[in-house]
């Protein structure tokens, strides 16, 4: 039987010069200091004539557009399918807004990452003596650091606000992948917890990758090698200790993330390494099905009142009605959102891609479903998606169901019957590639 091989680099995409940072709408001025450094960081396996690349980027949400644009510059230099090329984020909310047009700053910044991104993959790939057969070992800890969130809308008015729910439902596990050669002197170690990168809230304007950087930095230094980290189904929850301004606090955080990733016991898993990957798409109806500028027009004024966390929102509508009414002339409205995802069959592990904010229901309930695998949920991939909420955040009119798509520029909230969808075609992907 072929070997499995890997091979990895990293790259630093840190930026130069103040810009706006994404993933706050309420945060306002420019970018002060770099607390950590971040990085884009590549992973590569080989088997027989599959192959299978895995990016990972300090950044935020990433527009589509340019995700797409760095995926076919690397297909296009090393001769891969593009299909074999996974870019996905770590999700803080302390780097570069990912987005043209926002600033002349980040305009710039992302034609710098987009090629230093691009340039890390493209040698990785093409760096034949940098490969080595893979000694597999995988394992699984726990770790205390992430809570569950919910609205509070208050009853006689003023601003939304969210809250910690610790008796809300939440995922506990990080699941650990790590590949060295004979020797191991070259080492990676995948790590994946579902938790938001906002140690640091929306007051902060430091630069930097938040809990997952000190997390990477705590196993590095007490496995070698390199670490990367994969956040998986986050969408509904947050670090218990959240939206600070002091660092200190995050490299704490990332601190216990880091320990439960060193404490755990990795059991080797050579022997079963094939490698299987498969892509595709899970298409989930738009509430609205007939999307016109009068029905856009409408629904602003019905939304003008709404109770929300931003301080911004009439802006944010006007913003989203403009958009959309482009997206009508251009004829780019569907009736449903094509989330992309991916499936990786590594041995007895089973990595689950998906584009979007994730809720932890389906993590866990997928977990359930393939039981006998060791199973990974890796979300933010592919650029900006839309949050996944489950069937209950429709009912409560969650921020997640009922509001977050005019921050992400959809035409619509997506149907409420999303978590059946989802769930199913999730399920089949896995199980065909499981049968291949």
């Amino acid at each position: 039987m072929t070997d499995l091989l890997f091979n990895y680099n990293l790259s630093d995409i840190t930026p130069k010069e103040p810009l706006l940072l994404g993933g706050f709408a309420n945060r306002k001025g420019l970018s002060g200091e770099v607390h950590r450094p971040l990085t884009s960081r590549c992973l590569v396996l080989r088997k027989e004539n599959t192959i299978a690349c895995l990016i990972v980027n300090d950044l935020m949400d990433v527009y589509p557009a340019i995700i797409r644009a760095v995926t076919d510059r690397i297909a296009s230099a090393t001769g891969i399918s593009s299909d074999s090329i996974l870019i996905t984020s770590i999700h803080t909310h302390s780097a570069p807004a990912m987005e043209y047009g926002k600033h002349e700053a980040n305009d710039r910044y992302i034609e710098y990452a987009s090629q230093q991104i691009a340039d890390n993959a493209i040698n990785t790939i093409i760096d034949q003596q940098g490969f080595r057969v893979a000694r597999l070992k995988t394992g699984k800890g726990l770790c205390k650091i992430n809570m569950a969130r919910r609205d509070v809308k208050p009853e006689g008015g003023g601003m939304a606000y969210r809250v910690g729910d610790p008796d809300g439902l939440r995922d506990e596990e990080v699941g650990i992948v790590q590949l060295s050669d004979e020797d191991g002197t070259r080492k990676v170690t995948l790590f994946n917890y579902a938790c938001h990168p906002v140690t640091l809230g929306y007051e902060s304007l430091f630069v930097s990758t938040d809990y997952p950087g000190s997390a990477r930095e705590a196993v590095e230094k007490s496995f070698g090698g390199m670490a990367i980290f994969v956040n998986g189904a986050a969408g509904d929850l947050n670090p218990r200790e959240a939206h600070f301004s002091d660092p200190a606090n995050t490299d704490r955080v990332g601190e216990q993330l880091g320990k439960a990733v060193i404490e755990s016991t990795l059991y080797d898993a050579s022997g079963e390494a094939d490698l299987k990957t498969t892509a595709g798409f899970i298409s989930v109806p738009f509430r609205d099905q007939n999307i016109t500028k009068e029905h856009i027009a409408a629904e602003v004024r019905r939304k003008a009142d709404d109770i929300t966390e931003f301080f911004t929102w009439k802006d944010m509508l006007k913003h989203w009605e403009e958009e959309v009414y482009k997206m009508i002339d251009r004829g780019e409205v569907e009736n449903s959102f094509h989330i992309r995802v991916n499936a990786w069959k590594i041995g007895n592990t089973i990595i689950f891609f998906t584009q979007g904010e994730l809720f932890v229901r389906y993590q866990i309930e997928l977990k359930k479903r393939f039981s006998d695998y060791n199973l990974i949920c890796i979300a933010y991939a592919h650029g900006t998606g839309a949050y996944i909420p489950t069937a209950d955040v429709f009912e409560k009119k969650g921020y997640e169901a009922d509001q977050a798509y005019i921050y992400e520029i959809l035409p619509s909230p997506l149907t409420d019957k999303i978590e059946e969808i989802y769930m199913n075609e999730a399920t089949e992907m896995i199980s065909r590639l499981i049968e291949a």
